[in-house]
């Protein structure tokens, strides 16, 4: 969908996977959501900053975290991007998506994978417009 974006989650704090918006690779998501969420709570913890980006072989994991910690979104991107491009977007995504839901409609959501239609069609016009 994009050169500087392969794939594009949405997680739970806790590393459940809500939403998939690019699917370009095979694997596990929720084993990503999972692995992700302890390394940002270690990095927390530990540290004491927020996890920004990590690297695994070829390829490079860019974290968000959008309504006050309550969810946390997830790109995977070629080592070759560099970081400013993809905060650029994520601050563009995290924008769209704080316009369009709460943390409450978080909480309540019973699943239903068209909840987040909105927004897929938004991260998708955003990429087309930028391709101008």
């Amino acid at each position: 969908m994009s050169s500087l974006i392969e794939n594009l989650w949405i997680f739970s704090k806790e590393g459940k996977p809500l939403i998939e918006i690019f699917h370009n690779t095979e694997f596990d998501s929720s084993l990503l959501g999972s692995f992700l969420s302890a390394i940002e709570t270690f990095t927390k913890d530990i540290v004491g900053t927020d996890l920004k980006n990590v690297s695994i072989g070829e390829s490079k994991f860019f974290l968000t975290s959008c309504l006050n910690g309550a969810i946390f979104l997830v790109s995977k991107s070629d080592p070759k991007v560099k970081d400013k491009q993809i905060r650029k977007v994520f601050k563009v995504f995290t924008d769209f998506f704080e316009e369009l839901y709460t943390i409450s409609d978080i909480v309540n959501w019973e699943g239903d994978l068209s909840f987040f239609n909105v927004f897929k069609d938004r991260i998708v016009l955003y990429f087309q417009m930028s391709q101008l």
